[in-house]
């Protein structure tokens, strides 16, 4: 790939040029590269075709949430934030972003620290399958805490429900620590 700096008669240019090269403009900049070959379906993985799917998904989904400014202008803002290129890049990066989940045990407690670096959620819900189990959700700046506490024996099982801006549910059942 080559980038192209004070050429008059290439500089700007886009598209292609047979099917050998490629002209794009990126950041003020014309960079030339090889045309990209299409990937050989007999020859990719099973994770690479669901990861293709979902970043398809990701591109509709952001082209069509940036028509709302307010969502738009809160993708910009997360853009500047995470020092992305633009809002569309912003919105595709939260698709594709799962929220982590960390767990600490105490001896009749766990506590479940749910966040998605560089992006809201939106709700936390939780249950846990025994009685007397008390359950505690709260939502700090960056993250939600979910503290479950048991009076005695075994953990119960917690299931978390997490759900982003997107309004994508996750649910997760009870980690191992």
């Amino acid at each position: 790939m080559a980038t192209v700096a004070t050429n008059v008669l290439i500089n700007g240019l886009s598209g292609k040029f047979g099917n050998t090269l490629l002209f794009k403009t990126l950041r003020g900049k014309t960079i030339v590269s090889a045309v990209p070959r299409k990937p050989d379906k007999k020859k990719e993985s099973e994770a690479q075709r669901q990861t293709r799917s979902t970043f398809q998904k990701a591109t509709r989904w952001a082209q069509t949430i940036l028509h709302d400014a307010e969502k738009k202008a809160y993708y910009q803002q997360r853009a500047r934030a995470l020092n992305l290129p633009n809002a569309y890049t912003a919105a595709i990066t939260d698709y594709m972003r799962k929220a982590k989940v960390m767990k600490y045990r105490e001896k009749n407690s766990a506590t479940y620290v749910i966040s998605k670096p560089g992006f809201a959620l939106k709700e936390v819900r939780a249950t846990a399958d025994k009685p007397g189990s008390v359950i505690s959700v709260t939502r700090n700046r960056d993250a939600w805490q979910v503290t479950v506490t048991w009076v005695e024996g075994v953990a119960p099982p917690v299931i978390l429900h997490i759900t982003d801006l997107i309004r994508r549910e996750r649910q997760v059942e009870d980690i191992p620590i």
